[in-house]
């Protein structure tokens, strides 16, 4: 007889292989012969999106680990004018979708742009009289992505000073080091991982973008993934791009954990302490205040203040009743896939936690590889696999169902790219639960069900409610997989402001992006707020 352990640990493995079968699939399309497609992408693109994409990955991860890491240090080491305000404004930039954010910029910063107009208009200039940086271009899509990006580095590298000790600091000082020297020789090298760890999430979410890089006319991977799936109307050369990124991506991960693998640094132990603000006054309060003034003020007022100016145009045209489907689509599908994700995650983190071993650990590292796939290779490699299910297996039961291109497929997409998030969550939650709970749960004999009823449900509440609004956040900004999978006629928020764009109607597009700002927005203060619990 099977007991509830192995009923998990069997759950885990059947969900591993089922969610790691397209990442498979795509990877096994670099061993198929090429096509007269390929050869001549190889012959004409292939260079341009590698350049591109590799471009982009360099600026992005420059600017964010500069923007991240430097709003982190201030606001964690010192005080001074609207800190504390700065402590939670510095996160909202990730309410907005980079797409988004390229829209509302382009609108006000092109040649014709609002911004570019009436400066123009009080200089007494034309656009040929001055210097004019082209905000459409690949250095334009570095700057925009960047700014919504540096959230995930400031928040890691918050996060993990925080947990440094002020002894660290006073060691330092008996030195006699200099400021400077301490954040360079100290505060810096302690530093190394969080500020990798977010610039690597930056990263990937830079490289797997779709909106930006569309409406900017970049040439990058994913827009070939279009490309050649829409235009040429070949899924095999798409997978065969998708496996080339999806490869890349694997292989720097690989090589940036073997380059830091003797780089290690110990944080304070016994005799920690939390680090005491220093309160800054004068020139350097001004310096600090202005510091992460800017970063907000570009990353998320300046574009929220312009959206909300074409909002106020055009709301009236654009909101009726089919509007209001398309809004309860989109949080309908935010509202089932975070649960749904929520609660796989916690199968497979419950399932380590139990059976203490390293194959159930393994799997979970195996499931947590999806969330550095971009969303367009996920969504091809998905498609092929549901192409196989479609012909094999619901021709076998003789059914008209088809897997592929319904809310299934949306759903499962967002299952293999998004649920390493909310692993990583659960995982934090557990680690604070001691071993000896269990041991005193299995000592007095209490059920497996009221062991999870009693004990982890109750410390594991804020961090469930972490992981899902996290999932929700992320599927309700998803564009390019959504695009890929979507049903005939099923639109969501994200890709309606899309459309909206590539016809031209950029004002009209802000009210399906407020709405998603606004959802974002309330998303992310609720996460501020559990994360003082979690």
């Amino acid at each position: 007889m099977i007991n509830n352990f192995s009923k998990i640990k069997i759950s885990s493995v059947f969900l591993t292989l089922l969610i790691s079968a397209p990442a498979l699939i795509i990877f096994l399309y670099l061993f198929i012969g090429d096509s007269q497609n390929w050869q001549h992408l190889k012959e004409t693109l292939l260079f341009e999106y590698i350049f591109n994409s590799l471009y982009i990955m360099i600026g992005v991860a420059i600017l964010t680990s500069i923007i991240g890491f430097t709003t982190a240090y201030l606001t964690s080491l010192y005080t001074f004018s609207f800190s504390k305000f700065f402590h939670y404004a510095l996160i909202l930039p990730f309410a907005i979708p980079t797409y988004i954010m390229a829209f509302i910029y382009g609108g006000m910063f092109n040649i014709t742009g609002s911004v570019t107009t009436f400066i123009l208009n009080i200089l007494g200039m034309s656009i040929n009289e001055v210097y004019f940086f082209d905000i459409m271009s690949i250095e334009g899509a570095i700057i925009v992505m960047s700014l919504v990006l540096y959230p995930y580095v400031y928040l890691i590298c918050k996060t993990y000073l925080s947990f440094e000790s002020a002894s660290i600091i006073e060691a330092s000082k008996t030195f006699n080091l200099s400021t400077w020297k301490i954040l360079r020789k100290v505060i810096l090298p302690i530093s190394r991982p969080a500020i990798v760890a977010g610039v690597t999430l930056a990263v990937m979410e830079a490289v797997s973008d779709f909106g930006v890089m569309d409406y900017f006319g970049v040439s990058t991977f994913v827009t070939g993934i279009f490309r050649t799936w829409l235009g040429m109307g070949s899924i095999e050369d798409a997978s065969k791009l998708a496996s080339i990124l999806m490869t890349f991506l694997f292989i720097l991960i690989v090589l940036e954990k073997i380059q830091r693998r003797n780089k290690l640094y110990k944080s304070s132990g016994k005799d920690f302490r939390p680090i005491e603000k220093i309160k800054l006054k004068g020139i350097q309060n001004i310096l600090a205040s202005s510091a992460c003034f800017i970063p907000f003020f570009l990353g998320f007022l300046l574009p929220f203040i312009q959206l909300c100016f074409w909002f106020m145009q055009s709301y009236e045209d654009i909101i009726d009743e089919d509007f209001m489907t398309l809004l309860y689509q989109t949080l309908s599908l935010g509202f089932g896939s975070a649960f749904l994700i929520t609660a796989l995650a916690f199968l497979f983190v419950y399932n380590v936690r139990i059976n203490k071993d390293t194959s159930s650990s393994v799997l979970t590292q195996i499931v947590k590889l999806g969330y550095s796939v971009p969303g367009a290779v996920v969504a091809v490699g998905i498609l092929s696999f549901f192409s196989i299910i479609d012909k094999y297996v619901i021709d076998f039961i003789s059914t008209t169902f088809i897997i592929s291109g319904s809310i299934v497929a949306i759903i499962f997409g967002y299952c293999v790219r998004f649920l390493a998030i909310s692993i990583n969550t659960f995982e934090s939650g557990f680690s604070r639960i001691p071993n000896s709970y269990d041991d005193a749960a299995f000592i007095f004999k209490i059920g497996d069900l009221k062991t999870f009823l009693k004990i982890y449900v109750p410390l594991l509440k804020n961090s469930a409610f972490a992981a899902f609004i996290v999932i929700f956040i992320e599927v309700i900004k998803e564009l390019p997989l959504t695009m890929i999978l979507r049903p005939f006629n099923y639109d969501t928020l994200a890709v309606r402001a899309l459309e909206l764009t590539q016809q031209g109607q950029i004002v009209e597009s802000s009210v399906p992006s407020m709405f998603i700002i606004l959802i974002g927005m309330i998303s992310v203060i609720l996460l501020a707020k559990n994360m003082n619990k979690v």
